[in-house]
């Protein structure tokens, strides 16, 4: 064998390079899993909190639409409640009419009778109006909300799958196999060659 092709041949300090090399690149292999292993566990704990966000975000749309409910049921006890007292006060008008010797259903107090009918009946619509107003506008709330936890929900699906992707073992053998070629290509090219 020729002179310098062996590893006896070399240095110390050319032997001492060339193990650290190999220190070298066996830390940067570790150091590649681990910092692949933190990226994945990074991204789970996103994946987790937007899986969290959308879970209260359906909370809120449940809660969104059960003001919906509550506020139409509030609004037909109140409907209820003004239908009565236009019933009470027609009532007492032909009670306090008919006491007084009043003929019904002619002339003023006709007028009197048509016009509290209009007025009663523009009362129910109105107050009708606003309760299909303030239902839709909560149940639209509860719709956008609905959007947004569906849209939070795939966010934490894609940053599941990107975190089951991240593979630490592929990150710690390229980073070993990068070192091992550093390190081979650091030997005297004559240490490969066939012995005679």
């Amino acid at each position: 064998m020729a002179e310098g092709t062996s590893w006896k041949d070399l240095g110390g300090l050319g032997q001492f390079g060339i193990i650290m090399q190999g220190f070298g690149a066996v830390g940067g292999a570790v150091g590649s899993y681990y910092a692949a292993k933190s990226e994945q566990n990074k991204t789970r704990s996103l994946a987790l909190n937007l899986e969290h966000k959308k879970d209260m975000l359906l909370f809120n749309k449940r809660m969104k639409e059960s003001q919906a409910e509550f506020i139409g049921r509030q609004a037909n006890k109140a409907f209820q409640i003004q239908s009565i007292k236009a019933g009470n006060r027609r009532s007492r008008a032909r009670a306090s009419f008919g006491a007084r010797g009043v003929q019904m259903g002619v002339g003023s107090t006709k007028d009197v009778f048509v016009s509290s009918e209009i007025l009663a009946t523009l009362d129910k619509h109105t107050m009708n109006s606003n309760k299909v107003r303030a239902m839709t506008n909560k149940k639209l709330e509860a719709v956008d909300i609905g959007i947004r936890a569906g849209m939070t929900g795939l966010s934490a699906s894609n940053m599941f799958a990107t975190a089951s992707s991240i593979d630490p073992f592929m990150n710690m053998s390229s980073s070993l196999l990068t070192g091992v070629n550093s390190v081979i290509g650091s030997l005297p090219p004559s240490m490969f060659l066939k012995k005679a």
